[in-house]
């Protein structure tokens, strides 16, 4: 099982997404953020929605998920935002190594 993971945040308000990434980078949380504008469909309370959005990759250690998602709830406006963990691997040691210096252990 790796010990590494990307973690996918859908935001609407851009502002968020910056707030949340220079807190996130701050506190070592993550090694990295990308964040791609998406157009984004789903179905909530019997309703159909559609909006723009930025989803956020970040990259880290799994020992931090929580810790993570204490911080993005803090300024994450939604009452529901996604927060899906996947693992990373990566044949690449210098990749591994550059996750594991910037961020701390847990």
């Amino acid at each position: 099982m790796s010990r590494y993971c990307m973690i996918e945040v859908a935001f609407d308000k851009k502002e968020e997404v910056e707030e949340t990434i220079l807190t996130l980078l701050d506190k070592n949380l993550a090694c990295s953020c990308q964040v791609i504008q998406s157009d984004s469909y789903w179905n909530w309370k019997g309703n159909r929605e559609s909006s723009k959005e930025y989803l956020m990759f970040i990259k880290s250690r799994k020992g931090l998920v929580k810790e993570i998602y204490q911080t993005i709830l803090k300024i994450h406006s939604y009452n529901c935002f996604e927060f899906a963990v996947f693992d990373l691997d990566s044949c690449s040691k210098e990749y591994i190594k550059w996750i594991d210096e910037e961020t701390k252990e847990k």
